[in-house]
């Protein structure tokens, strides 16, 4: 349960980041996106224990945390929401998942589990650091108006970059 709010965090902090918008429903879908991989925990566990289907396809950090199972989870996601924050939801989770322990990122052809193996325990107290930061400032940003600076207008002509 940790490590999915973890997850989420690290999900809403990248859409503080990319969107800042002020309505609810890209961080109400990007914390869905971002906790659905780890639906193969209780989905696949019974048909695993009834002998209906097995092997390491049907495991955890598997199917639902490949390339294959991610682009069918941003497909079906994207019914309820905006895709970009589904998008940014399961990237993180997957991008999150190979950094502590490695995921099977060609599950339905390749059984090979990629990634490293970073301390569990300091990656999620690192990543929640940052995120739990990150979300603030921007409700912070969002609630107080603050507006990014215009930037400078480029100059058309090599007389204008003399000045």
């Amino acid at each position: 349960m940790v490590a999915t709010g973890v997850h989420i965090l690290c999900s809403l902090a990248l859409v503080v980041l990319v969107t800042q918008t002020r309505r609810g429903a890209p961080y109400l879908v990007a914390a869905l996106a971002a906790a659905a991989p780890d639906a193969d925990t209780f989905l696949f566990r019974p048909l695993v224990e009834l002998s209906a289907v097995g092997g390491a396809l049907w495991s955890h950090r598997a199917l639902t945390h490949s390339l294959l199972g991610g682009l069918v989870l941003i497909g079906v996601l994207s019914a309820v929401g905006p895709w970009r924050a589904v998008v940014l939801g399961v990237s993180s989770h997957i991008a999150l998942d190979l950094v502590s322990g490695g995921v099977r990122l060609l599950a339905p052809i390749d059984d090979t589990v990629y990634g490293t193996s970073v301390d569990w325990l300091l990656l999620n107290a690192a990543v929640s650091a940052v995120a739990v930061t990150v979300v603030l400032g921007g409700l912070l940003a969002m609630k107080y108006d603050v507006r990014r600076p215009e930037p400078l207008p480029f100059p058309a002509t090599p007389l204008e970059w003399l000045r």
